[in-house]
């Protein structure tokens, strides 16, 4: 066993935690909790955060009716590491998340264990008195997209690398469209898009989506007969219209009325015309 069962909360937050809070709510507060139990109960001093692991955490740890987003969990993060809640030079050298004060009520917690396996390279403390501490070589593995792999990689660990690239952007893909899906008024064909249609919206990103869809919508909204795109439609096609690059705001439509146009009846000199005619 690596992690603990339990981990002390103090029941006054410090300045940090307070700004998580103050900043996002009492959902950022419940992401910085759960980043912790994470922590605790899995490495117990640290956990890895790669390219994929916000989706993995969503996914694992907070229930589909939580609220709680990528976005917000990606954001959350971000303001943890430049305020200190967790160690920035940690994260950008190794890509996990960890901090000197985890890690000295981790070890407080294990040290009369017998054995403590530890990356030495991932320490902030010193463990030197605790006398189970076990240092492992586990640090030669790709962490970071900036960083190449340590000991150099063959061919076939390079093809299972770019596998697990392709899991990632998929995973992050749909995740990414159960998010958008949940802003598009009509539900409809949701199995209809695809996962390539998916990894292109991924592409667009969760920002530019979310404009495009607000701006379809009150397209509508404006238009007393129309309806909306089924889902499927729009995430298939729709969408492109309403993208920053293409969007061109189209004004209202005049109503109809039901009554005839009416024309200028223009007045003619009628004897003034027939002479003219006979003259020819």
């Amino acid at each position: 066993m690596t992690g603990i069962n339990s981990f002390l909360l103090d029941c006054r937050t410090n300045d940090n935690i307070s700004e998580v809070e103050g900043e996002f709510g009492v959902k950022g507060f419940a992401v910085v909790v759960r980043l912790w139990q994470k922590i605790y109960s899995e490495k117990g001093y640290y956990c890895e955060w790669t390219e994929r692991s916000p989706v993995l955490f969503l996914s694992n740890w907070f229930g589909g009716d939580s609220g709680v987003t990528l976005r917000l969990i990606n954001e959350v993060v971000k303001r943890c590491l430049s305020n200190g809640i967790f160690d920035a030079g940690m994260y950008q050298k190794y890509s996990v998340l960890t901090s000197a004060r985890i890690q000295t009520q981790y070890f407080n917690v294990v040290k009369r264990r017998e054995q403590i396996p530890v990356i030495k390279e991932y320490l902030l403390v010193s463990v030197g008195k605790i006398r189970g501490i076990v240092y492992e070589n586990d640090v030669s593995v790709c962490r970071n997209q900036k960083n190449a792999c340590r000991n150099g990689t063959s061919k076939v660990k390079e093809s299972k690398e770019k596998n697990k690239d392709t899991m990632c952007t998929l995973e992050k893909a749909r995740a990414l469209f159960e998010e958008l899906w949940k802003l598009y008024p009509c539900k409809k064909g949701k199995g209809k898009v695809s996962d390539t249609q998916k990894i292109k919206l991924l592409k667009i990103g969760y920002d530019e989506m979310e404009r495009a869809i607000g701006r379809y919508v009150s397209y509508v909204k404006s238009i007393s007969y129309l309806n909306h795109q089924n889902g499927s439609t729009f995430f298939n096609s729709g969408y492109i219209d309403y993208l920053d690059a293409d969007y061109v705001e189209d004004k209202k439509p005049v109503k109809q009325t039901g009554q005839f146009v009416q024309f200028m009846q223009q007045d003619y000199d009628f004897e003034q015309l027939e002479r003219e005619i006979l003259s020819n």
